[in-house]
């Protein structure tokens, strides 16, 4: 029996309402609103408290930033001067840097942590590979669905290494199946005892508070999953204060008038509006009605920019384990895959300009998303019908009061609704978490894009649409980013092996300028293990972790130089790209012959392309069923 399957227990269970012997709880916080609160912000600049943290932070990390260079020896490049001129420029061009990592469940959570572990000086090892370092320069963190949840980890954890970390998190541990409750499992009885404190209190809740909550239990640290901690309260962790830790952000996406039906539920568009959570605001750059409200807040009912009243204002709604829940809000999609025979809903990149001549010879270029069973969703509908009196449409979206209720849209857009409804953010197409970061207030440099959607179908690799993808809505937005070519490319030019840059040559922007980021994209590979695991796995041992970061390793140095010697000293000359000209100093010609080798160069190959079947980098004659015999593979 699967561990989704388990969770039919649901329709067993005659009552929920587990009592709580603890003073924590999942009910949000009803205070008397603050006096003299700025509660809208406009989008278009970054917020006073993100500017003056983004400072400091800047301050502090530069010694890291300066100390990974210096590891590099980057030939006719003097670290020292170019670390004087930063300083002169009053720290204003220390390279911004970011790292995004993608929608794909627990395969994209522990492979993306993986990512972030080879880049962290903290871990032995990586300096001597001379990719430790990167990142205690990292400025920011994105993460949607499962890549939601290491972003939230890492930051609910105080930024502990991936090492220990994963000692906290036992991943080997299923959250849906425990008999009973524990710091790091609680039963699903418990949970929904969870839910109705919150439901009792007054606030809706949905199937994505449910397993929100269950991760809760991996990735936030007790007690009780994390609810000692709200996402605003991050700002008072040790290393938020100190300015080591990244800031992190959670994407949301929310659905509008127009979005398509099937069986009753909607899907986003393409064109849909993202959302953002950091510690300090929630809201949106460019939706029909842009603005940010302190975080702290999330969750107060708003009318017209203010407060519904001067004495309901909402706190400790913004627990990081809702956060994960909203990020990964995806009840929607698997309800109509499910209906539909997988025909609809299942996670497609849809991309607005592949031919079909694309679609019909290679169905690899499309997403084919794992699913919960109708069954078990069906019992999911029926314990929040029978204990809650809520039904289908009430659960499927995560529901969070609008902040921008009551005040006037965009010209020709519907007036906001009172809540907002928000999905997984995979289910428009972009898996990647870019769109925060690529925001021009943000003026993002290098951001790194760790992919492991597993949207190349038949075996789980990837295929490089969500970065194309992306591409598309920025260039239709007026955002900067790189030219991206279609998937075809990217399976054709092996892009989805090995680490390739994108915009290394401003001609081949958006903007046509330095304002637009390099953008790295990494697509979780073989090298040293085959980790085209199932996204729906609910339990990894840590023998299985070990392979994963291992393999992250591996991949982020090119087996340590040993697959390109010139790659480890590329990921550098990026990482100081953009800055350069702004401090007065040129590309080096190693610089420039090193981007030759690993940026596109703006040539497509849309000739017909295969199953994405990846053998390992570090031992290509080793095939998946004989390395199977003696490691392990993570399945559902």
């Amino acid at each position: 029996m699967s561990a989704f399957k388990m969770l039919l227990i649901f329709a067993l269970a005659a009552a929920v309402y587990a009592a709580n012997s603890s003073s924590l709880t999942y009910a949000p916080t009803i205070v008397s609103c603050p006096e003299k609160q700025q509660w809208i912000r406009p989008a278009g600049e970054l917020s006073t408290v993100e500017a003056q943290w983004l400072y400091g932070h800047k301050r502090v990390v530069l010694d890291a930033f300066s100390a990974y260079l210096e590891r590099l020896d980057l030939e006719d490049f003097d670290v020292c001067n170019y670390t004087k001129a930063l300083k002169e420029c009053n720290y204003e061009h220390v390279p911004t840097i970011g790292f995004g990592i993608s929608g794909g469940g627990a395969a994209s959570a522990f492979t993306g942590a993986g990512g972030l572990r080879a880049l962290d000086a903290r871990i032995s090892g990586t300096t001597n590979q001379r990719v430790g370092g990167l990142l205690q320069s990292i400025s920011y963190i994105s993460g949607l669905s499962g890549g939601g949840w290491p972003t939230v980890g890492f930051a609910s954890y105080d930024f502990l290494n991936a090492d220990e970390i994963i000692d906290q998190w036992k991943p080997e541990l299923n959250r849906f199946t425990a008999t009973n409750d524990t710091e790091y499992a609680i039963t699903t009885t418990s949970i929904f005892g969870e839910l109705a404190e919150k439901y009792e209190a007054g606030f809706n809740i949905t199937a994505a508070d449910f397993f929100g909550r269950a991760w809760g239990y991996e990735f936030t640290p007790p007690p009780r999953g994390g609810l000692n901690l709200t996402w605003s309260g991050i700002t008072n962790m040790p290393s938020f204060k100190n300015f080591t830790m990244p800031l992190p952000i959670v994407e949301l996406c929310v659905l509008e008038p127009g979005d398509i039906e099937y069986f009753g539920l909607e899907l986003p568009s393409p064109h849909t509006t993202f959302w953002e959570a950091t510690p300090f605001e929630f809201g949106n750059w460019d939706g029909p009605t842009p603005g940010f409200i302190p975080t702290e807040y999330m969750g107060t009912p708003f009318n017209n920019g203010s407060p519904t009243s001067p004495e309901v204002c909402v706190q400790n709604f913004d627990r990081p384990s809702f956060l994960m829940g909203a990020a990964a809000a995806a009840f929607n999609a698997w309800y109509i895959g499910d209906k539909s025979n997988n025909t609809l809903a299942a996670f497609p990149k849809r991309s607005e300009t592949a031919d079909s001549s694309l679609q019909s010879h290679n169905h690899s270029v499309f997403k084919r998303f794992f699913s919960i069973p109708l069954d078990v969703l069906e019992g999911l509908i029926t314990v929040f019908q029978q204990n809650f009196d809520l039904d289908l449409a009430s659960i499927a979206y995560n529901s969070i009061p609008n902040p921008f209720a009551g005040m006037a849209a965009k010209p020709g857009q519907a007036p906001p609704p009172t809540n907002l409804s928000t999905v997984d953010p995979a289910e428009s197409g972009q898996a990647l978490p870019l769109w925060p970061q690529i925001q021009p207030a943000r003026r993002m440099n290098l951001l790194m894009a760790w992919d492991d959607d597993e949207d190349a179908v038949q075996l789980n690799w990837n295929n490089g649409t969500n970065l194309y993808n992306t591409y598309l809505a920025a260039n239709a937005s007026g955002l900067p980013f790189p030219i991206v070519p279609p998937p075809t490319t990217f399976i054709n030019r092996n892009y989805t092996a090995h680490p390739v840059f994108f915009g290394c040559n401003t001609s081949l922007t958006t903007t046509g300028d330095e304002r637009s980021p390099i953008v790295l994209y990494i697509a979780n590979a073989p090298y040293s293990a085959y980790t085209n695991y199932s996204a729906a796995a609910q339990a990894v041992s840590r023998e299985e972790v070990r392979e994963i970061f291992v393999n992250s390793l591996n991949l982020m140095t090119q087996g340590n130089g040993t697959l390109s010697a010139d790659w480890v000293t590329c990921l550098g000359c990026a990482a100081i790209e953009r800055s350069l000209s702004k401090v007065g100093m040129r590309r080096t010609n190693q610089c420039d012959a090193c981007f030759k080798n690993h940026c596109w160069d703006g040539v497509e190959d849309d000739s017909p392309t295969g199953v994405v079947d990846l053998p390992l980098a570090l031992d290509p004659g080793l095939s998946f069923a004989v390395w199977n015999l003696t490691h392990p593979f993570v399945s559902e």
